[in-house]
């Protein structure tokens, strides 16, 4: 039974604290143009705040290397998550509510990337379905503790039976739906996010893409601890 999987990228319709800003990648931002850009990142695991368990796992292993692409050095998350494991931190949420001065001495890093999964969903109505997997993305400075850059986006894998039978095709979309393989929706969605972050030192793009229109997400308290 072929399963034919296409993926759609849409942006995500945000609420409560947040807006949209349509600005170039320069305007939007400028600390990713000057001496605050980081060389460094560092990759903490994703804060899962879906049903779907297995949900952070795909997003974790499937991360670094659009990041690294985007043309900066990064630590595979598996190894950062094990060094938090064995100082006794198990929960993503704890690691965000760290000092940013912690992953600095720690880590050596110059920022460092939060990932939010907010919506791990299957559809399913018939003879189409779906899964949409909607995440938030940001980046703090390890010295200044400001926000670099953020994005959010929803990614829709298509998971409907194509074989031209309504009734195999009923069956077909049921089960594709239910046994979706979840790592190239998180591996697009990483890819897709970081096509709106500016390049990194490591690319041959560095400071070439500022004019690049970007709409992101607004978030109202820009606070963070140090």
């Amino acid at each position: 039974m072929k399963k034919i999987l296409s993926i759609f990228l849409v942006l995500i319709v945000f609420q409560g604290c947040a807006a949209l800003a349509t600005e170039t990648k320069l305007q939007a931002f400028p600390g990713m143009y000057d001496d605050r850009q980081p060389l460094s990142v560092l990759v903490v695991p994703a804060i899962n705040k879906t049903t779907a368990a297995e949900a952070s796992e795909f997003f974790n292993i499937s991360i670094t290397e659009p990041l690294s692409n985007s043309g900066y050095y990064t630590m595979p998350v598996e190894i950062v998550r094990d060094i938090f494991l064995k100082e006794g931190v198990v929960d993503s949420s704890m690691i965000k509510n760290l000092p940013m001065r912690v992953f600095k001495n720690s880590f050596g890093a110059d920022a460092v990337l939060f990932v939010t999964i907010n919506q791990w969903d299957k559809n399913y109505i018939v003879i189409a379905g779906n899964v949409t997997v909607g995440m938030d993305y940001v980046m703090k400075s390890t010295d200044s503790g400001e926000i670099l850059w953020q994005y959010s986006a929803t990614t829709v894998l298509n998971t409907s039976g194509d074989s031209g039978f309504f009734l195999s095709d009923i069956i077909a979309t049921a089960i594709n739906t239910a046994a979706a393989n979840y790592l190239p929706v998180a591996m697009q969605a990483n890819y897709q996010a970081f096509t709106a972050l500016p390049h990194g030192k490591y690319s041959k793009l560095h400071r070439q893409d500022g004019d690049v229109g970007v709409v992101y997400k607004v978030l109202k308290d820009k606070a963070s601890n140090q």
